[in-house]
């Protein structure tokens, strides 16, 4: 079952700590206010595409990560 969008804060996670961290780096969820919501251009394996709110800031690591055509992306507000 795929979690709907969280308007209300960015829903990335984070790794804390760096490559210096001793032992494993736990995650947490970013703390930003969203400002769009991306989903899946294409549909997974279970037919179903996912989405789900981004900051500005995670919304671009996302474009450096997977590229601009793995999403679309519609504002809030």
């Amino acid at each position: 079952m795929l979690t709907p969008p969280d308007k209300q804060q960015c829903q990335a996670e984070i790794k804390e700590g760096s490559f210096m961290t001793l032992g494993p780096r736990s995650w947490h969820r970013c703390t930003s206010k969203p400002v769009v919501v991306v989903i899946e251009a294409k549909p997974g394996p279970d037919g179903e595409r996912g989405s789900m709110a981004l900051c500005e800031s995670c919304r671009d690591m996302m474009i450096e990560l997977l590229g601009q055509d793995y999403f679309t992306e519609e504002k809030i507000g």
